[in-house]
């Protein structure tokens, strides 16, 4: 829905409210029977409102019509049973208007999420078939490539051109199995394992790549975190691509801090950079597929750790630093 569809559905909700409400004013109190029609037709705009608007919608309408007709019934107010079930239904009101909103809102997010895992299916399915296609010719121009390189002892130019193919194919080899990764069904294999430690062994073999950047690696790391059921060869891939692309996010001389916590229902992994951060027309585009920023990326990275990340079971997020850079946030079930 866009701006000018949203305010002409507000602008029929409250004519509607405001004609049914009309309706009252107007009628003499002693018609309870026109009375009892009039504040059944109040239903209409509060299942508009949740309809298009969801719980939000529907709170607002439902609070709306209470203070348009309140006025009205304390007008006519004569404590006897009638005032004890209108206020009865006014209840009733509120919680049918909560409960509409709410099943609307669950209804537009499974839609929502189906036509994402949809739409995700069919990508996959097109880079499967892309990346098998492109993995023979890959494997033959490496390996001759090589084989040529080998036997150029003695002719240095040559030798640099080669180099300059064997790495521009290393990328395309890279590419190509980021592509298999996205494009395959996700398998787990799980089994008991301890985050911290996962974490710990990622960073030792991530030290190297920090150190060439001038970035030191730090942890924060709860003790008190219980073992969770992981497939450990899968989530440290997740570890690693989000420690790599923090260190490439930061600027020298700064940090990348890994902090794990844990709430009685959920265990939490955090990667903190130190970076320039995530420019907010980017943001609702990190986890696409083919997104990227990243001079040479494939734009699979982030798109592969969610799709890791909730076959776990748990969420990814993220979220800007207050004072620089930007912290995803891992979030899995405790039991």
């Amino acid at each position: 829905m866009n701006f000018k569809s949203d305010w002409l559905k507000i602008g029929l909700i409250g004519g509607i409210l405001a004609g049914i409400s009309l309706f009252h004013y107007l009628t003499a109190p002693y018609e309870v029977e026109h009375h009892a029609v009039h504040r059944r037709l109040y239903y209409l705009p509060l299942v508009l409102g949740s309809f298009w608007f969801g719980i939000k919608g529907a709170a607002i309408v439902s609070l709306s019509t209470i203070a348009i007709y309140l006025p009205f019934e304390l007008l006519r107010w004569r404590g006897d049973f009638h005032n004890f079930d209108t206020l009865l239904e006014a209840g009733l009101f509120v919680f049918i208007a909560l409960t509409l909103g709410y099943l609307s809102e669950k209804e537009k997010k499974e839609h929502a999420a189906r036509i994402e895992a949809e739409k995700l299916a069919a990508i996959g399915k097109a880079v499967s078939e892309i990346a098998h296609d492109m993995k023979s010719p890959l494997v033959a121009i490496g390996g001759f490539a090589n084989q040529v390189f080998r036997k150029l002892s003695g002719d240095e130019s040559s030798q640099k051109k080669l180099q300059v193919v064997l790495k521009e194919t290393k990328k395309l080899e890279e590419m190509v199995k980021d592509m298999l990764e996205f494009g395959r069904p996700l398998e787990l294999h799980l089994s008991r394992a301890s985050l911290n430690d996962l974490t710990t062994e990622t960073l030792e073999a991530a030290k190297p790549i920090a150190a060439k950047a001038g970035i030191e690696l730090n942890t924060d790391l709860d003790k008190s975190l219980p073992l969770l059921d992981l497939d450990v060869s899968k989530m440290e891939k997740v570890l690693m691509n989000l420690v790599v692309n923090a260190i490439e996010a930061s600027q020298p001389d700064k940090e990348v801090l890994v902090r794990t916590r844990s709430s009685k229902l959920q265990v939490f992994l955090e990667i903190e950079d130190h970076g320039h951060g995530i420019p907010e027309e980017d943001r609702d585009n990190v986890f696409q597929p083919f997104f990227s920023r990243k001079k040479g990326g494939t734009g699979l990275g982030l798109a592969n750790v969610k799709k890791i990340v909730e076959a776990h079971g748990g969420k990814i997020t993220f979220h800007p630093n207050k004072d620089q850079g930007t912290t995803f946030v891992i979030s899995l079930p405790a039991q």
